[in-house]
């Protein structure tokens, strides 16, 4: 896949985050987004969602799905490349 398909991929899934932290301008992409409650346990599960639609790649709920979700930076190494 294209370096370029890829970002705006992941961009896309920046925007969905922006959109429902209306408090938030923007999201950097090594910004933890558990710790941070940018993604809580309420919405976490629509995150994933939302990376395996944009990805078109399953996200397996294991022990590692946390660290594989928890920056943007590791959404797009783990989904969107």
């Amino acid at each position: 896949m294209s370096q370029l398909i890829s970002l705006d991929k992941i961009n896309e899934v920046k925007q969905w985050l922006l959109s429902k932290k209306k408090y938030l301008s923007d999201i950097p992409f090594d910004l933890d987004l558990i710790e941070n409650d940018v993604v809580d346990s309420l919405s976490f599960v629509e995150y994933v969602l939302l990376i395996e639609e944009i990805s078109g790649r399953e996200v397996v709920v294991d022990d590692t799905v946390l660290d594989k979700v928890r920056t943007l930076d590791r959404v797009q190494l783990n989904y969107m490349e």
